[in-house]
């Protein structure tokens, strides 16, 4: 994968603005912010500009009011390092996609220990085991009504198992190139050039 030059200016920003938001801020509202990406407009004055915020829901609104009240000086700040005909305005958006993965990871955990409780109890089987009935196929008529399929099918004779190919019916029989190039028939070479 090749990155064109957007690609290297979001990566360049991110991380000049995440050095910027961790290390040059002292505003006390910030809690424990990470920047997860920045998105840049077509003409480049425009970024978008992803964090996360590990806390409550309190924690989160505070944080965006620092950062919606520091973009200037983040900008100020982010100017002078940057080698960008303009420089974009930012605009700092919460990533919701980190906390939709958490919540579906703890659901997953819940899910799955609520299988261990069941597996347990003997309400449902264990992984790695059949359930009863299910041995005989998906939809248990494999054995048929009386459970002498596998007798009846054991009786049928195999035609690819018998030993001399003389023996197996002619449509089983593979034809074999030493029977198409018999010497003695005068046809079968034309059929081989």
């Amino acid at each position: 994968m090749s990155w064109d030059r957007k690609q290297r200016q979001e990566a360049i920003l991110r991380e000049k603005i995440a050095v910027i938001v961790l290390e040059r801020m002292s505003d006390p509202r910030l809690g424990f912010v990470t920047i997860t990406g920045v998105e840049l407009s077509r003409d480049k004055r425009h970024a978008k500009v992803t964090y996360t915020v590990m806390g409550t829901e309190s924690e989160q609104r505070r944080t965006a009011r620092a950062l919606d009240d520091s973009t200037g000086r983040v900008q100020e700040l982010l100017a002078p390092t940057l080698r960008m005909r303009t420089m974009p305005e930012l605009r700092f958006v919460l990533d919701k996609g980190v906390q939709k993965e958490s919540r579906l990871l703890g659901l997953i955990e819940d899910l799955a220990s609520q299988r261990a409780e069941e597996e347990a109890a003997g309400l449902i089987p264990a992984e790695g085991e059949e359930a009863d009935g299910d041995a005989a196929g998906a939809d248990g008529d494999a054995a048929g009504a009386d459970g002498e399929g596998d007798a009846e099918l054991a009786a049928e004779p195999d035609p690819a198992a018998a030993a001399d190919p003389a023996e197996l019916p002619d449509d089983a029989r593979t034809p074999d190139l030493a029977d198409a190039a018999d010497p003695g028939d005068d046809d079968a070479g034309d059929e081989l050039r």
